[in-house]
Formats: C-alpha cells, structure tokens, sequence
C-alpha cells in the first residue's frame, strides 16, 4: 500500500493502483493535457472509497509505503488507466518510462 500526497491533501491506496495513477500522471504531463480521474482508495477507517482526482502538467504527486492490513487491488482501474495512459503515449509521442 501507499500513501500519495497531492495538492496538500493525501490518499491510502494499493500498490498497482499508485503506480498506475503515476504513470498516467506523468503522460499527461508529457501530452500538455489534463484529465479527471475516480480512484479507488482507502478512507481513514479502512474502508473502501473512491475519489476524484484532477492529474495535468503542472501535478506533482510524492507516494510512500504504509503498512496496511490488506492490500487494496482493482485491476480492472489499472487496466483502465493502463490503457489510457497508452492512449497519451502514443499520441504525444513522448514515453518517459525506463
């Protein structure tokens, strides 16, 4: 799990589920765009939420572990903005992945 501070708040969510988001941040930065995004995220009590997230160029998100009792998974999320994320790739011609 991990918890991802942005814009003077944070979030709890899994693992795949921040990475994804990351990637997906870092395309649109490089495409010059912005997009509204639904995560899947723990609240404060450990329960199962979602919220709503504007990622764009100017985004700066910073993630760290927590330790949590059970790992929050949502493939298809990831699948989602995987293929999204693929969608901005291609499209601006700019892939900042290793």
């Amino acid at each position: 799990m991990k918890r991802v501070s942005y814009a003077g708040g944070s979030f709890v969510s899994g693992d795949r589920i921040v990475e994804a988001v990351t990637r997906f941040a870092t395309a649109n930065a490089n495409a010059d765009r912005a997009s509204e995004i639904q995560i899947p995220v723990l609240d404060i009590d450990g329960r199962e939420q979602t919220i709503g997230m504007v990622v764009g160029p100017a985004s700066q998100l910073f993630y760290e572990p927590v330790i949590a009792p059970e790992e929050l998974i949502d493939e298809e999320f990831v699948a989602r903005i995987d293929a999204l994320t693929q969608h901005l790739i291609e499209a601006s011609g700019v892939n900042a992945t290793p």
